[in-house]
């Protein structure tokens, strides 16, 4: 059962997962994906709202955007299944300093899902997005329910995480803050390419118990990353060296080994100029970027679009250590 957001009646929801999770291996960590508030709750409540109330459908909508009940997918990666209990990235080497850990299902299809969690799990091949799926395709073929006229539907999304850094180093007024933090977690995007061709030795296409789901699916090795954004030649990715001030979801506190729990929201109503008080405050006291609090990120995206969570070290000795991260992606119908 869940509550109504700001108090009053409860209704029912269902928990659905996206795709079958297979069983996984002792330590290893565990990446699953699921709907916390379903399409059909949403449209439930909306019907008995308009026939309880005799409300235009307007003003329902006004309703639901007030009491933030919202269609909500949940992406959570749990790394306590290792062996340590936690999973390190560590600075260095680009392949271990710059870790996709999660992508979050594509906004609005709840009829998609991935013929291969190994490919799932992965980032998207360095590949430059050479044509977008039109929306109402996307809707079409991939979208329960009433198909949603919005172009951008998404009304916030919402990073829990829990990690900490190496414990020491740092200069030291620093220590105990996120001023000079070379450990933090960003967000990123991708999208579906309509142009891709599926290689031939894709594991979509070669696996026989996947034959039928890439039929009808859009193939994972069809994504393509909008952000981290590609090298000139457009063969690696780019990853900045230090914190992008536009993508920043959390900083860890400098040289503190206690496990730090991080909770932070992005909403399309956000309106934070990053040169303010405010959005200083953001960089310097909350240890989020200090242009994450404009709203642009949410209500720039579009039906399809995935976010990804990427976990980030740099310079000597410097290491990331994550527990968990889950994301939720929460947008309106």
């Amino acid at each position: 059962m869940l509550p109504h957001r700001r108090g009053g009646a409860r209704v029912p929801i269902r928990r659905i997962p996206l795709a079958p999770t297979p069983s996984q291996p002792a330590g290893s960590s565990v990446l699953v994906n699921e709907y916390e508030t379903s399409p059909s709750d949403c449209i439930e409540v909306k019907r008995v709202l308009a026939k309880a109330s005799g409300f235009p459908p307007e003003i329902v909508d006004i309703i639901m955007d007030f009491a933030e009940y919202w269609v909500c997918s949940v992406s959570t990666i749990d790394c306590t299944g290792l062996q340590s209990g936690h999973h390190i990235i560590a600075s260095g080497r680009p392949d271990k300093e710059n870790e996709m850990l999660i992508r979050t299902p594509p906004l609005g299809l709840t009829k998609w899902r991935p013929g291969n969690n190994e490919l799932w799990r992965t980032k998207a091949t360095p590949r430059p997005l050479q044509e977008e799926y039109p929306q109402s395709q996307l809707l079409k073929d991939y979208a329960s329910g009433p198909k949603d006229t919005l172009e951008h539907p998404c009304r916030k999304v919402v990073f829990d995480i829990t990690s900490h850094d190496q414990g020491f180093g740092g200069e030291a007024a620093t220590r105990g803050t996120y001023n000079r933090s070379y450990t933090w977690f960003d967000a990123g995007l991708d999208r579906f390419d309509a142009s891709n061709e599926c290689p031939q030795d894709c594991k979509e296409r070669t696996e026989p118990q996947r034959a039928d789901h890439a039929a009808e699916m859009i193939p994972t090795c069809a994504i393509r990353p909008v952000w981290p954004p590609l090298n000139e030649a457009a063969t690696d990715y780019d990853h900045a060296l230090h914190s992008p001030p536009d993508h920043v979801i959390q900083r860890n506190k400098v040289a503190v080994k206690e496990w730090q729990d991080h909770h932070v929201e992005w909403s399309r109503a956000d309106n934070i100029d990053p040169e303010s008080t405010a959005g200083q405050d953001l960089e310097t006291v909350h240890g989020r970027g200090a242009a994450t609090g404009n709203g642009e990120f949410v209500r720039d995206l579009k039906v399809g679009d995935m976010v990804t969570v990427w976990g980030r070290a740099r310079f000597g000795a410097w290491k990331n250590f994550v527990k968990t991260a889950t994301v939720r992606v929460y947008w309106a119908v």
